[in-house]
């Protein structure tokens, strides 16, 4: 599948997924712009970078590299990263700390298992 397919499809599974769970969803009309959804919460706005791969599993996991034009998404830009993984067939929805620019999922991972899926994160 195409790769701009990918990250599409993976931006509105994102948007139903948060609706889903009781969230309100905008995204911005200029793809230029550093986040790709903002989400509604009871405790305000969060601002949402989605990424996506379609990585097949190699060592027991997937890894994924982010980044903005060779730079980490600072802290003003984005609030959240919600990670689609195909093979696991879900998110990974992890507070951006403003440094990140690698992540390696596992199955059965330990490290990131509480923010598979979990939209009640952005709350």
């Amino acid at each position: 599948m195409d790769i701009n397919i990918v990250g599409c499809t993976a931006e509105y599974r994102f948007a139903v997924m948060a609706m889903e769970n009781g969230l309100r969803v905008s995204m911005p009309l200029l793809d230029s712009s550093p986040y790709d959804a903002i989400v509604e919460t009871p405790n305000g706005l969060r601002k949402i970078q989605i990424k996506s791969t379609a990585q097949k599993i190699v060592n027991n996991g997937v890894a994924l590299t982010i980044k903005r034009t060779g730079d980490p998404y600072s802290l003003a830009d984005v609030d959240y990263f919600a990670i689609w993984i195909d093979a696991f067939k879900g998110f990974y929805i992890i507070p951006n700390n403003g440094t990140q620019r690698r992540f390696k999922f596992t199955i059965n991972g330990k490290k990131y298992s509480n923010n598979f899926n979990n939209f009640g994160v952005l709350v």
